[in-house]
């Protein structure tokens, strides 16, 4: 004889009895995501000025449970390592004072910068947990990040230029190329 969920939950009610299971899950290791991050840039040499044309994102969240949320972490942290590596600067005065102390100074990235994200998922299921997922939250940032700020460079290489600091700003890449000439 068997019974479903919801008979048992429906006799555990009548008896005035709670239905609960309190339980703790801890791995015992990590898992081990990974990913890697493509990114095609245009510099306009005359002014420095970066345009982001493409970002194409593989990233391994194990098994995928909710790809909606996969895909919306993917997506805000592929904005945020690409605002990381073109505009996001805390900078100060010769006083050390603060000069983008709000957002009308600070640099933040919009949808108007930003290309349309391709993302590919890989599903390699891990063994440490009985839903084989992995973290997937930084993925985006951490792949994203370095991929938008080699295509800077690469794109201005020929021209000598070797290192470019972050963010890569029209002004820092227009000073580079320069500075290579």
């Amino acid at each position: 004889m068997s019974k479903t969920w919801s008979e048992i939950a429906i006799a555990a009610k009548q008896q005035g009895d709670e239905m609960t299971l309190t339980t703790t899950f801890v791995a015992d290791m990590p898992t081990f995501p990974f990913g890697a991050h493509i990114a095609v840039v245009e510099v306009d040499t005359g002014t420095g000025q970066v345009k982001h044309l493409r970002q194409i994102a593989c990233d391994d969240a194990g098994r995928v449970v909710n790809p909606l949320l996969l895909d919306g972490q993917i997506h805000g942290g592929i904005a945020q390592g690409a605002a990381q590596a073109l505009l996001e600067e805390v900078r100060y005065d010769e006083d050390g004072n603060p000069i983008t102390s709000n957002l009308a100074d600070y640099g933040m990235i919009s949808a108007a910068e930003l290309p349309s994200f391709e993302v590919i998922h890989m599903e390699t299921p891990t063994f440490v947990n009985p839903l084989g997922v992995k973290g997937i939250g930084e993925s985006g940032t951490i792949g994203s990040t370095p991929a938008v700020q080699s295509a800077v460079i690469d794109a201005v290489s020929y021209l000598g230029v070797k290192h470019i600091d972050m963010p890569a700003t029209a002004e820092r890449v227009w000073q580079a190329i320069q500075a290579a000439q």
